[in-house]
């Protein structure tokens, strides 16, 4: 089992990761992924190794703090 990711500030640890380690630690953010149209295809490892905040840029996402906010949320920190 991955390591739990800790809350370091406002933003947490989560900007220092890529979405591919996010989703190894908790399948949940695939949900989160899929509510704020971040999305992938078995090809793109663009997004997989992105960070959260480029991933967010790449899909054009509204929100980011909100985004950010709900992979916490998913994380369960």
């Amino acid at each position: 089992m991955a390591k739990p990711i800790r809350k370091h500030g406002k933003a947490g640890k989560i900007k220092q990761k890529t979405l591919g380690e996010l989703i190894g630690a908790d399948r949940r953010v695939l949900k989160v992924l899929d509510k704020h149209g971040v999305t992938f295809c078995a090809g793109c490892y663009l997004t997989l190794f992105a960070s959260p905040e480029k991933a967010a840029v790449y899909h054009a996402v509204p929100d980011v703090p909100k985004f950010l906010a709900d992979l916490r949320r998913a994380l369960g920190k």
